[in-house]
């Protein structure tokens, strides 16, 4: 069973959680692809079907299962109308290559797998609760970064949530 975990945004992030009902099993991390196009940056549609594509072709090799969780985000207060555009165009583009696809996904708002996956945590502990899931991940996408990749901790929690919900588990256990 995979379960795919994505952050939408621009600067966000797809993991794909092959635990398999097991915590702490085999993740994979990867950027949202994003391409330029003029001045500005917009996702590259064409890199996420063909990362869908090879994960629903592994899953049938494999007879296995494949479920996504994609955040269901809105506006926040302050943001530009250009930008909050763009990032609806995204959203819905993730939206419609999953479906186009025919691969199942659920909306899952940012509160409602932050309440499981942070239970009995203080705010902004996402990073300390993915690194001790996955202790031996490297949540730095190069050597040169200081911090690590928030898309890919959000994408990693979405995906552990849905793995939770999906296999019915305690998902208040971290």
């Amino acid at each position: 069973m995979l379960f795919i975990g994505i952050d939408p945004g621009l600067k966000g992030a797809i993991a794909v959680n092959k635990s398999d009902c097991q915590p702490s099993g085999e993740l994979e991390l990867h950027v949202m692809p994003v391409a330029k196009l003029g001045t500005k940056q917009q996702i590259d549609e064409r890199v996420l079907v063909e990362m869908f594509e090879r994960l629903k072709l592994e899953m049938t090799y494999h007879k296995g299962h494949i479920m996504a969780y994609v955040e269901h985000v809105g506006s926040m207060p302050g943001q530009g109308v250009t930008s909050m555009f763009n990032f609806g165009m995204g959203w819905g583009l993730v939206r419609g290559i999953l479906a186009g696809l025919g691969i199942p996904y659920e909306l899952v708002r940012p509160q409602a797998w932050k309440k499981v996956m942070l239970a009995g945590m203080p705010k902004d502990s996402e990073y300390h609760v993915a690194s001790r899931l996955w202790p031996t991940v490297n949540w730095k996408p190069t050597a040169r970064h200081k911090n690590f990749h928030d898309g890919w901790v959000d994408a990693a929690l979405i995906s552990e949530f849905g793995r939770r919900r999906y296999g019915g588990i305690n998902a208040s256990a971290t």
